[in-house]
């Protein structure tokens, strides 16, 4: 049986030609392992083993074309986006709004190291789904260049990415990486038109809050738009004051958490969606802060390093609540989860009795 094995191995190298080099010592190991228990396991474990060694050749042969289809479109997009990628670069520098975008590629990068064992352990199977996902890609890139829109262009590398994945590696495997490449989405600025729609009434909003919170707290306090008219000093919420860049951040912050430490949808949904309203009831506070050392100390005291310096102070105390609510988050899973077990454990127990 020892001899078959090796036998079995000369046929599957000289069917696979030059992997044999590539993949020396683990083929070896696999053929040892035959050979060693084959006698006691007899020959239907011998043939499976042998079909697992065949496989392992077929892996490796899959992932060494992808590996040069890779090299080329990487070449190929280089060419496509070499004019787009240094002007999304000034504005990740110029724009405090977006001066995340360059730990997000960082991160995405990160999670598919993390999980490259788990990812060579699947066998790349293209798939047709991604040819669409690349018409939708290439379309947006063309669009995009005609009409000059920065968003459509730079948003279109990302769907190309996905779409190649689906074509070349197939579903297995963009299925560990869908997040990954769906998360580098953050690293984009919004269009202007979007943006302005959005921070708008964050500006309207933040007023609001802090003139209900003022009031609250017994300060004369007269509202006219984004304008908060206190007893000797007045305070314009202006479009840096709106929250927006606390906003985009914090959803950043909060998809990566609970992508690493949530184990269903649901509970990422959840968290996600909390990076809202905490940022807006953190936002009011840092104008009621404001407002109060500009009504009881003097305005000077509140602008310069005090304004900039309170955005980190209320960046932390948003932090810290989005931590309250993780905790919650998985302290509900778990009795969930508890619950759920001992349900299933008692109609097991009700039914073996009957």
């Amino acid at each position: 049986m020892l001899q078959r094995s090796r036998s079995l191995g000369k046929q599957i190298m000289s069917r696979h030609g030059n992997d044999r080099a590539s993949l020396g010592g683990c083929l070896n190991s696999k053929l040892n392992r035959i050979g060693s228990h084959v006698d006691e396991e007899g020959p239907t474990n011998f043939n499976a083993a042998a079909g697992g060694v065949e496989e392992l050749i077929t892996r490796e042969q899959s992932w060494r074309r992808g590996n040069i289809v890779t090299l080329l479109f990487v070449v190929i997009l280089t060419g496509l986006y070499w004019q787009i990628f240094p002007a999304l670069i000034l504005d990740w520098w110029a724009d405090p709004n977006y001066s995340h975008g360059f730990l997000v590629p960082l991160f995405s990068a990160f999670l598919i190291w993390h999980q490259w064992d788990a990812l060579r352990r699947l066998t790349p199977s293209g798939s047709w789904v991604g040819l669409p996902v690349l018409f939708v890609g290439i379309a947006m890139l063309v669009l995009g260049d005609i009409a000059a829109e920065e968003f459509l262009l730079r948003t279109s590398f990302i769907v190309l990415i996905a779409g190649l994945m689906l074509f070349h590696l197939g579903t297995a495997i963009f299925g560990r990486v869908a997040f990954p490449i769906a998360f580098l989405f953050f690293m984009v600025p919004l269009p202007a038109i979007v943006f302005n729609a959005v921070a708008f009434p964050l500006q309207q909003l933040a007023a609001h809050n802090a003139e209900w919170m003022l009031d609250l707290l017994g300060i004369p306090v007269l509202r006219d738009g984004n304008i908060i008219h206190l007893k000797d000093v007045s305070l314009g919420v202006t479009e840096a004051c709106s929250g927006i860049r606390s906003l985009i951040s914090l959803l950043a912050l909060s998809a990566a958490w609970a992508y690493l430490t949530l184990p269903k949808v649901g509970p990422m949904v959840v968290l996600v969606i909390s990076a809202v309203p905490v940022t807006i009831m953190a936002n009011a506070g840092r104008i009621v802060l404001t407002g109060l050392i500009s009504q009881h100390f003097d305005v000077t005291y509140a602008q310069g390093f005090f304004h900039s310096f309170s955005g980190w102070i209320i960046f932390c105390f948003a932090f810290v609540c989005l931590l309250g609510i993780h905790g919650f988050i998985r302290l509900f899973c778990s009795v969930y989860d508890r619950r759920a077990t001992w349900g299933t454990g008692a109609v097991l127990r009700f039914r073996a009795r009957s």
